[in-house]
């Protein structure tokens, strides 16, 4: 079984990454689930990153305004080294730290995601700004209602 490795020589355990795919990217009473992940080192633009995509569903029988998940990144013994928090793709502008939410969300440029509806999601970590670390965690942390 292939296991990219991370940096400083730790290896990302696929099989701990399949079994933990569920029960780690469900938050508490979520109305979103995680479908699959996965992640790798890539480099672009004279940079390397940890880069970590997937797949999310809304689970609820209601439209959702967006998912919010946390992705952790940690060390050998499960504690997190360094975390990151993204959106569902049609949300991803709320992740953009130069801009209000509220303004976001008025001008309608934040899709809300359909009841069973599936969308994509990603994150990064940044070499050189990441400590080692061995695994990495996606955690569903908010699913607000649409409207």
């Amino acid at each position: 079984m292939p296991r990219p490795r991370a940096r400083g020589g730790a290896a990302v355990s696929l099989l701990a990454l399949a079994l933990c795919a569920g029960a780690c990217a469900r938050g508490g009473g979520s109305d979103a689930v995680v479908l699959e992940h996965h992640g790798k080192w890539e480099s672009g633009y004279g940079s390397k990153f940890y880069n970590v995509v997937g797949r999310l569903r809304n689970t609820s029988d209601h439209s959702l305004r967006w998912v919010k998940l946390r992705i952790e990144a940690l060390d050998e013994h499960g504690k997190p080294v360094a975390s990151t928090e993204t959106y569902n793709e049609s949300a991803e502008i709320l992740a953009v730290p130069d801009l209000k939410q509220e303004e976001v969300l008025a001008s309608g440029k934040v899709k809300p995601l359909p009841a069973g509806a599936e969308e994509r999601f990603r994150a990064s970590f940044l070499d050189e700004e990441t400590p080692p670390f061995a695994d990495y965690r996606v955690t569903v942390i908010e699913t607000p209602a649409s409207g």
